[in-house]
């Protein structure tokens, strides 16, 4: 459940930018003193969840948590394939089915969020 809600902040946080973008058009576009100050406020929170954004990049536990918690399935999936297939050293066991879940997400948070995020940003 973490991996899936870490996957849905990150695509969240990968469309501040287009999202500030729109908030400075709808500054521009803004006709009363209300509307500009409705935009004013918009890009001011967007400017602060951005700042937040890049300070916990800088905070090496925060950026890297994710690797972190990908290494071991990583681990498992190479041992997998090229130590037990294309050598056939050797037969791993199964994961159990909470960790099959859990490696799904990890494996989809890495390979399947990246496409949709860039999409969102194309819009």
């Amino acid at each position: 459940m973490s991996g899936l809600l870490g996957v849905l902040l990150k695509w969240l946080t990968g469309d501040l930018t287009n999202a500030l973008i729109r908030a400075h058009e709808m500054r521009q576009r803004a006709q009363t003193d209300a509307q500009k100050l409705a935009a004013e406020k918009r890009i001011a929170l967007i400017e602060a969840q951005q700042a937040i954004v890049v300070a916990e990049q800088r905070n090496r536990l925060t950026r890297w948590i994710r690797p972190v918690i990908a290494a071991p399935f990583a681990i498992y999936v190479w041992k997998i394939i090229v130590w037990d297939k294309v050598f056939g050293l050797g037969a791993t066991d199964p994961l159990s089915a909470e960790f099959h879940e859990i490696m799904l997400v990890v494996l989809g948070a890495y390979f399947l969020a990246r496409p949709f995020e860039k999409w969102r940003s194309l819009k």
